[in-house]
């Protein structure tokens, strides 16, 4: 009976559920990967958001997270309820899960052993959502191919390694990881810097989004002033078309004469908004058109065929031209749009 049974669990071995592996970041900075091996624990924040063992769907929480945040972008919103979905739903018992240990350059492995469950001050750091964990041991982040590193270097607090579940269980039971030489893992990931760099876009986008249009335009000024210019925002009201007038001298003498037209939306400027500002200006004076919805092709052309000069920036565009001249941003716009540079390695 014994060989008969371990005949037929072998035999049906192929149909039990595939483990998957995640993995799950110990806190915002790092500050939880002791307390999570002593709790056998995994935990995330969003405490906010209170206890999701009622939310099935996707969408669900989504209008949970759009209810509790509502200020954040749109873009902000479905990355972040996606992730609380995907701890809460898509994290199954048996599933592989990591967190970096960064003081050691270590990476706790464990086993997924329970449900999701909501425990309000359990951690005392608002870490509320937690799951149970088996911790088998801590390996050196060195221990893993490259391209294994690379996509753990994702940003995102719960994500998925499942790409790379035959590394992490050989690593878990103590033996070495496959050899992969760099040509092996040279196209399986992207680039460090271009992975950094599309993070980055998306968080300074996310902050560009959360002004109200008169901040907006007050920062577009700033980064005038910010080039050399001077330059005066019009208060809120009727502007008749003109939002910042720029000039490269304190009294307005020398010239160019720039006249700028700022529309913070998500739609888009067309034609005949396009018709009106060039209206506005004066054949020695020039146009700046700033619009985080972007350009119809109408206005575009529009633009093009204008007797006077006028550019355009969309939502992208301003952003570069932003951080090209964010040294000189006088400190009230960069307490709204906080940067930091950093080095990366570009290979």
């Amino acid at each position: 009976m014994s060989k008969y049974l371990r005949q037929l669990t072998t035999d049906n071995s192929d149909l039990m559920p595939q483990a998957n592996a995640w993995m799950v970041r110990a806190g915002n900075e790092n500050e939880l990967p002791d307390r999570l091996e002593e709790l056998k624990i995994v935990a995330i924040g969003w405490t906010a958001m209170g206890d999701l063992s009622g939310l099935q769907t996707r969408a669900e929480f989504k209008e949970r997270y759009r209810d509790v945040y509502p200020d954040h972008s749109k873009h902000r919103r479905a990355v972040n309820a996606g992730q609380l979905y995907r701890f809460v739903r898509e994290v199954q018992e048996g599933d592989y899960v990591l967190t970096y240990i960064k003081a050691s350059r270590e990476l706790l492995i464990g086993r997924i052993s329970g449900d999701y469950a909501y425990r309000p001050g359990m951690l005392d750091e608002d870490y509320d959502h937690t799951r149970p964990v088996d911790w088998e041991r801590r390996i050196s982040r060195d221990a893993f191919s490259t391209a294994a590193r690379n996509s753990m270097g994702s940003s995102l607090t719960v994500f998925s390694l499942t790409d790379y579940i035959e590394e992490i269980k050989r690593l878990s039971r103590g033996e070495p990881a496959a050899v992969i030489t760099e040509e092996d893992g040279a196209d399986e990931a992207p680039p460090l810097y271009d992975e950094v760099k599309a993070q980055a876009d998306e968080r300074i986008a996310d902050l560009i989004h959360g002004l109200d249009p008169f901040d907006f335009q007050d920062l577009v000024a700033g980064v005038l002033r910010a080039m050399g210019f001077e330059a005066v925002s019009t208060p809120p009201g009727p502007d008749r078309g003109v939002d910042i007038v720029a000039h490269p001298d304190a009294f307005g003498f020398e010239q160019p004469l720039i006249k700028a037209q700022v529309k913070h939306r998500q739609s888009t400027s067309g034609g005949p908004e396009m018709r009106s500002f060039i209206g506005t200006l004066r054949s020695d004076e020039k146009g700046i058109f700033v619009s985080t919805g972007g350009f119809t092709r109408d206005a575009k052309l529009e633009a093009e065929h204008a007797h006077q000069t006028v550019a355009l920036f969309d939502r992208d565009g301003f952003i570069q031209l932003m951080l090209q001249h964010y040294e000189n941003l006088e400190s009230e716009f960069k307490a709204q749009i906080p940067l930091q540079q950093v080095w990366v390695p570009a290979v």
